[in-house]
C-alpha cells in the first residue's frame, strides 16, 4: 500500500466519522439553539456554523497527515494514531460550540413560558 492510499484512507475514515457524529447531534443541537435564539432563522445560522466547525477541525488535522511507515504494521499504527488525533480535533471542536453555547444559554434572557388556561 502506498503513502497517498493510506492517506486517502484516514481522511475518508476521518470525514465519514465525522459527519455521522454530527448527524447524531444535530437534532439536539438545533432544539437548544431554537430556545436559545428565539428565530428558527437563528438557530439555523448558528447550526450550520456549529456543523461547519465540528467537521472542519478535524479535516484540518487529517489534511495534516503524512504517512511514514516501512510495513503494514506501521502503516495500521501510524493511521491509528492519526485518527486518534482527528476525534481529538473534533472533540476541542465539540468542547468550543459547549462552552459558546453555555455561555449564551446563562447570559441571554428568556421570556417566560406562559401556560394558557
Amino acid at each position: 500500500m502506498n503513502t497517498i492510499i493510506s492517506y486517502l484512507i484516514q481522511l475518508a475514515i476521518t470525514i465519514v466519522g465525522v459527519s455521522l457524529i454530527v448527524g447524531y447531534l444535530r437534532p439536539y443541537l438545533s432544539k437548544v439553539l431554537v430556545d436559545l435564539c428565539g428565530t428558527n432563522d437563528r438557530a439555523q445560522f448558528w447550526t450550520a456554523f456549529s456543523n461547519i466547525l465540528l467537521i472542519g477541525m478535524p479535516i484540518i488535522f487529517a489534511l495534516n497527515y503524512r504517512p511514514e511507515f516501512s510495513d503494514i504494521e506501521d502503516l495500521f499504527f501510524n493511521v491509528a494514531g492519526k485518527l486518534s488525533g482527528n476525534l481529538g480535533g473534533f472533540l476541542l471542536a465539540l468542547v468550543c460550540v459547549g462552552i459558546i453555547v453555555s455561555f449564551f444559554a446563562l447570559v441571554v434572557p428568556r421570556q417566560a413560558k406562559v401556560e394558557a388556561k
